[in-house]
């Protein structure tokens, strides 16, 4: 596995389908092809926190990344899915988290920085408690990245693409 920062770009490919419609927190799901399927069978699986920047759009927003094989749904693929949040005043719910629901970007650029793991994949009794854990995890990545410093910052400034280092 790779040190910290990872950093990957990658074409926005539809996924399972689930967080938007069954756990209402919809994540943009990265191409394993383009990634490469060696190099993505390695990550190691876990939840992360991070930057994602879509390219074209100038914008770059926190993210609460999944990578592995959602165990409560007994997937055989492995997905690596951010979720990305948006600032308070565009797309946001007034959820506990206040998770983000943007319009779709399928097909989109998207430059991701996976900064630390906030904890190991796991898996759920129930949906909803599955739902109760990404919640948190969402406000584990705002704090978290909340207290950034100059490193984070530039991994900030790469997803806009505005770093090559």
């Amino acid at each position: 596995m790779s040190s910290f920062p990872l950093r990957l770009t990658s074409t926005v490919v539809r996924g399972f389908g689930r967080g938007s419609t069954e756990l209402g927190i919809p994540t943009a799901n990265l191409s394993r092809e383009e990634i490469g399927e060696e190099f993505f069978d390695n990550l190691e699986t876990g939840i992360y926190y991070g930057y994602a920047g879509i390219t074209g759009t100038s914008k770059v927003y926190k993210a609460a990344i999944s990578i592995g094989y959602n165990p409560t749904y007994s997937n055989n693929i492995k997905t690596c899915e951010p979720h990305l949040i948006a600032n308070e005043a565009d797309y946001r719910n007034k959820s506990s988290c206040g998770e983000t629901q943007m319009p779709d970007f399928y097909g989109a650029t998207l430059r991701l920085s996976v900064i630390e793991k906030i904890r190991d994949e796991l898996p759920f009794e129930s949906v909803e408690k599955l739902i109760i854990a990404i919640k948190n995890d969402i406000k584990i990545t705002e704090e978290k990245l909340n207290e950034e410093g100059e490193e984070v910052k530039v991994e900030r400034e790469w997803c806009l693409g505005e770093s090559s280092t």
